[in-house]
Protein backbone atom coordinates (compact mmCIF):
# COMPACT_ATOMS: atom_id res chain seq x y z
CA UNK A 1 0.00 0.00 0.00
CA UNK A 2 1.50 3.32 -1.05
CA UNK A 3 0.92 6.31 1.12
CA UNK A 4 0.45 9.74 -0.38
CA UNK A 5 2.50 12.54 1.09
CA UNK A 6 0.36 15.53 1.88
CA UNK A 7 1.72 19.05 1.90
CA UNK A 8 0.69 20.69 5.17
CA UNK A 9 -0.10 24.39 4.85
CA UNK A 10 2.22 26.79 6.70
CA UNK A 11 -0.47 27.68 9.24
CA UNK A 12 1.78 30.15 11.10
CA UNK A 13 2.10 32.11 7.86
CA UNK A 14 -1.69 32.28 7.57
CA UNK A 15 -2.18 33.77 11.04
CA UNK A 16 -3.56 36.12 12.21
CA UNK A 17 -6.04 35.91 9.30
CA UNK A 18 -7.10 32.33 10.13
CA UNK A 19 -7.53 33.26 13.78
CA UNK A 20 -9.86 36.06 12.69
CA UNK A 21 -11.67 33.64 10.33
CA UNK A 22 -12.20 31.15 13.15
CA UNK A 23 -13.46 33.91 15.46
CA UNK A 24 -15.93 35.20 12.85
CA UNK A 25 -17.08 31.66 12.02
CA UNK A 26 -17.63 30.96 15.72
CA UNK A 27 -19.64 34.19 16.00
CA UNK A 28 -21.83 33.08 13.08
CA UNK A 29 -20.71 35.78 10.63
CA UNK A 30 -23.36 35.49 7.88
CA UNK A 31 -20.95 35.96 4.96
CA UNK A 32 -18.39 33.39 6.10
CA UNK A 33 -21.16 31.06 7.30
CA UNK A 34 -22.56 31.31 3.75
CA UNK A 35 -19.24 30.10 2.37
CA UNK A 36 -19.26 27.08 4.70
CA UNK A 37 -22.95 26.43 3.97
CA UNK A 38 -22.23 26.16 0.24
CA UNK A 39 -20.00 23.12 0.79
CA UNK A 40 -19.67 20.44 -0.47
CA UNK A 41 -20.22 22.42 -3.71
CA UNK A 42 -16.68 23.81 -3.95
CA UNK A 43 -17.42 26.04 -6.93
CA UNK A 44 -20.34 27.68 -5.09
CA UNK A 45 -18.22 28.13 -1.94
CA UNK A 46 -15.38 29.65 -3.99
CA UNK A 47 -17.85 31.97 -5.72
CA UNK A 48 -19.17 33.19 -2.34
CA UNK A 49 -15.65 33.68 -0.97
CA UNK A 50 -14.53 35.52 -4.11
CA UNK A 51 -17.61 37.78 -3.90
CA UNK A 52 -16.69 38.72 -0.31
CA UNK A 53 -13.14 39.52 -1.39
CA UNK A 54 -14.22 41.54 -4.44
CA UNK A 55 -16.96 43.47 -2.62
CA UNK A 56 -14.50 44.57 0.05
CA UNK A 57 -11.62 45.54 -2.23
CA UNK A 58 -9.35 42.58 -1.52
CA UNK A 59 -7.09 41.35 -4.31
CA UNK A 60 -6.84 37.56 -3.82
CA UNK A 61 -9.23 35.29 -5.67
CA UNK A 62 -9.60 31.53 -5.67
CA UNK A 63 -9.30 29.92 -9.07
CA UNK A 64 -9.82 26.24 -9.94
CA UNK A 65 -7.12 24.47 -11.89
CA UNK A 66 -8.31 20.95 -12.57
CA UNK A 67 -9.09 19.44 -9.17
CA UNK A 68 -6.99 21.92 -7.19
CA UNK A 69 -7.44 25.52 -6.09
CA UNK A 70 -4.90 28.31 -6.38
CA UNK A 71 -4.75 31.92 -5.34
CA UNK A 72 -4.51 34.64 -7.91
CA UNK A 73 -2.95 38.03 -7.04
CA UNK A 74 -2.64 37.89 -3.25
CA UNK A 75 -2.35 41.31 -1.64
CA UNK A 76 -2.99 42.23 1.96
CA UNK A 77 -2.68 45.55 3.68
CA UNK A 78 -2.89 46.81 7.26
CA UNK A 79 -6.35 47.91 8.36
CA UNK A 80 -8.23 45.98 5.69
CA UNK A 81 -10.89 44.90 8.18
CA UNK A 82 -11.78 41.61 9.83
CA UNK A 83 -14.02 40.25 7.08
CA UNK A 84 -11.43 40.87 4.35
CA UNK A 85 -8.63 39.45 6.51
CA UNK A 86 -10.73 36.39 7.34
CA UNK A 87 -11.84 35.82 3.74
CA UNK A 88 -8.25 36.21 2.51
CA UNK A 89 -7.05 33.74 5.14
CA UNK A 90 -9.72 31.23 4.13
CA UNK A 91 -8.80 31.65 0.46
CA UNK A 92 -5.16 30.91 1.29
CA UNK A 93 -6.17 27.93 3.44
CA UNK A 94 -8.23 26.48 0.56
CA UNK A 95 -5.39 27.09 -1.90
CA UNK A 96 -2.97 25.23 0.39
CA UNK A 97 -5.18 22.47 1.74
CA UNK A 98 -8.42 22.36 -0.24
CA UNK A 99 -11.98 22.82 0.92
CA UNK A 100 -11.63 19.83 3.27
CA UNK A 101 -9.97 22.25 5.71
CA UNK A 102 -13.24 24.15 6.28
CA UNK A 103 -15.40 21.84 8.40
CA UNK A 104 -18.45 21.73 10.64
CA UNK A 105 -18.30 20.59 14.28
CA UNK A 106 -19.55 17.03 14.81
CA UNK A 107 -21.45 18.24 17.92
CA UNK A 108 -22.93 21.67 17.11
CA UNK A 109 -22.32 22.08 13.32
CA UNK A 110 -20.36 25.33 13.89
CA UNK A 111 -17.92 25.95 11.01
CA UNK A 112 -14.18 25.98 11.82
CA UNK A 113 -10.77 25.79 10.14
CA UNK A 114 -8.98 22.46 10.48
CA UNK A 115 -5.30 23.28 10.89
CA UNK A 116 -4.16 19.82 11.98
CA UNK A 117 -1.37 18.17 10.01
CA UNK A 118 -3.58 15.21 9.08
CA UNK A 119 -6.76 17.25 8.56
CA UNK A 120 -8.37 15.14 11.29
CA UNK A 121 -10.07 17.69 13.52
CA UNK A 122 -13.81 17.02 14.06
CA UNK A 123 -14.85 19.61 16.64
CA UNK A 124 -15.00 23.39 17.03
CA UNK A 125 -12.86 24.94 19.77
CA UNK A 126 -15.69 24.68 22.30
CA UNK A 127 -16.29 20.97 21.71
CA UNK A 128 -12.76 19.63 21.37
CA UNK A 129 -12.04 16.78 23.77
CA UNK A 130 -10.46 18.16 26.93
CA UNK A 131 -11.52 21.73 26.03
CA UNK A 132 -13.02 22.21 29.50
CA UNK A 133 -9.92 20.89 31.29
CA UNK A 134 -7.68 23.22 29.22
CA UNK A 135 -9.92 26.20 29.95
CA UNK A 136 -9.86 25.54 33.68
CA UNK A 137 -6.11 24.89 33.73
CA UNK A 138 -6.47 21.16 34.54
CA UNK A 139 -4.26 18.89 32.39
Amino acid sequence: MTRKHVIVPPFRDLDPALGVAERLLAQGNPWLAGVAAALPDEDAAADRLNRILAANGAAPRLSRTGNTWRLVQVTSWPGCGDLVAAASGLAELVAFGGWRRLKRCAVCAQAFCDRTAGCSRRWCAGHRPHAESRASGVH
